[in-house]
C-alpha cells in the first residue's frame, strides 16, 4: 500500500496528517511509541470536531495495518503488542464514527425539547437544569430526559457547579447545529441601533445657547389707527 502522493501534504488538513502517519508505520520496522502516540491525538481530535472523512481514513488505514500480521505464521512479542495496539486503535475510531451525529441519524425536530436544548446551549453555555427548564417551558424531570439523549449523543457536556449541572456545547454539537440550520444568525445584523428614548424624568437639554426671536415688548408695538 503506497499511500504517498506527488505534492506535500497540507499540515492542516488531518486527513492528510493520517494517511502520512500510517505510510509512515507500514514501512517501519518497529511501530513505535510516537506513532501511536501520534495517531491517538489525531483520532481524538478528529473525533471531537465531528471530522468523518478523516476518521474513515484513519479506519482503512489501520484495517490495512492489520492485515500484515495476518500474514505472519508466528508472531514475535513486540509484533503480537503491535498488532494489539493496532486493534485496539481499530475498536476506538469503530466507535468514534459510531458516535458522530451523522451515525447516530440525529435528527432534532426544531421545535422539539432536543432541538432547543441545544440552541439555548449554544447560546449560553453553563446553563443549569432549572435554567433550561424556566426558558424552554418544562419541568426539570424533562430537561434531565433530554440531557442524557443530547449526551450519549456526544454533543453537550454535563459538569458540575456546586450543586447543580451546568450544560456546555460540545466541538460536535456546534458542528451539527452549524449543518443542520438549527441555530439561526442575529436577527437584521445590519440593521442600524435605535436611538435610545428620552426618559420623561430627564433633565432637558440647556437653552441659554439657542437662538429665539425676543418678543416685541408692548410699548414698542404699533398701535392701531383711529378712525
Amino acid at each position: 500500500m503506497n499511500m504517498s502522493t506527488d505534492t506535500a501534504p497540507d499540515p492542516r488538513d488531518r486527513r492528510t496528517e493520517i494517511r502520512r502517519l500510517i505510510d509512515a508505520m507500514e514501512h517501519a520496522k518497529v511501530i513505535s511509541d510516537g506513532h501511536f502516540s501520534a495517531l491517538g491525538m489525531l483520532i481524538t481530535d478528529a473525533s471531537l470536531s465531528a471530522d468523518e472523512p478523516a476518521l474513515t481514513e484513519c479506519q482503512d488505514g489501520l484495517q490495512w495495518l492489520h492485515r500484515h500480521y495476518l500474514d505472519v505464521a508466528a508472531l514475535d512479542a513486540p509484533q503480537r503488542e503491535q498488532r494489539g495496539r493496532i486493534l485496539g486503535l481499530i475498536d476506538v475510531v469503530h466507535w468514534a464514527l459510531k458516535r458522530l451525529p451523522s451515525g447516530l441519524q440525529l435528527a432534532l425536530q426544531p421545535d422539539g425539547y432536543a432541538a432547543r436544548f441545544l440552541v439555548a446551549v449554544a447560546r449560553r453555555e453553563g446553563l443549569s437544569n432549572q435554567q433550561l427548564a424556566a426558558e424552554l417551558g418544562t419541568d426539570e424531570t424533562e430537561i434531565s430526559r433530554v440531557g442524557r439523549k443530547l449526551l450519549s449523543a456526544g454533543v453537550v457536556w454535563r459538569r458540575k457547579e456546586w450543586r447543580h449541572n451546568a450544560w456546555d456545547l460540545t466541538p460536535r454539537g456546534r458542528h451539527y447545529l452549524e449543518t443542520s440550520g438549527l441555530l439561526p444568525g442575529d436577527p437584521e445584523p445590519d440593521r442600524p441601533a435605535e436611538r435610545p428614548r428620552r426618559s420623561p424624568d430627564a433633565v432637558p437639554p440647556r437653552m441659554d445657547r439657542m437662538e429665539s426671536p425676543r418678543p416685541v415688548p408692548p410699548r414698542d408695538r404699533p398701535r392701531p389707527a383711529e378712525g
